[in-house]
């Protein structure tokens, strides 16, 4: 079977990730992604699943849940490009599905769930470094002190 580009590889998986979590997304992050989803020991690849999508009819939500999601063999690797770009976590292994690899900072703190969810990650603060030994400009009045 023909090998895909790098450039297609990274256009496909940018247009399934797009339809599987219903976001628009980063490309410099989907390449940071793809590249860990290739190092990933994933049943099947991530390669097999993009080929697969290639060979798509249409490329919308229906199709990819009717002959994808519902295909046994290749909802493993969509969860897990779900997961990914929600916390980036990568499963570790196929036999520990509690064993979790995140990503950098960028990718974690660019996750997702925090967008969805409206509150930043944790350990995140936005404040500078040291910022929590001082007393907040918007302290109520009254309090201890």
């Amino acid at each position: 079977m023909k090998e895909i580009s790098p450039e297609r590889m990274l256009e496909q998986f940018l247009e399934l990730s797009e339809i599987l979590t219903g976001c628009k997304l980063d490309a410099e992050q989907g390449r940071a992604h793809l590249d860990r989803l290739l190092s990933a020991p994933l049943v099947p690849s991530i390669s097999e699943v993009l080929k697969r999508f290639e060979k798509l009819p249409k490329r919308s939500l229906a199709d990819v849940e009717r002959k994808m999601v519902a295909d046994a063999k290749f909802r493993p690797t969509l969860c897990q490009i779900v997961l990914l770009w929600y916390t980036s976590s990568l499963r570790d292994s196929e036999s520990d599905p509690l064993v979790l690899r995140y990503g950098n900072e960028q990718a974690y703190f660019g996750g997702l769930v925090w967008r969805i969810l409206g509150a930043h990650p944790p350990g995140l603060s936005g404040g500078y470094f040291g910022h929590w030994r001082y007393r907040p400009d918007n302290e109520p009045k009254g309090t201890l002190k």
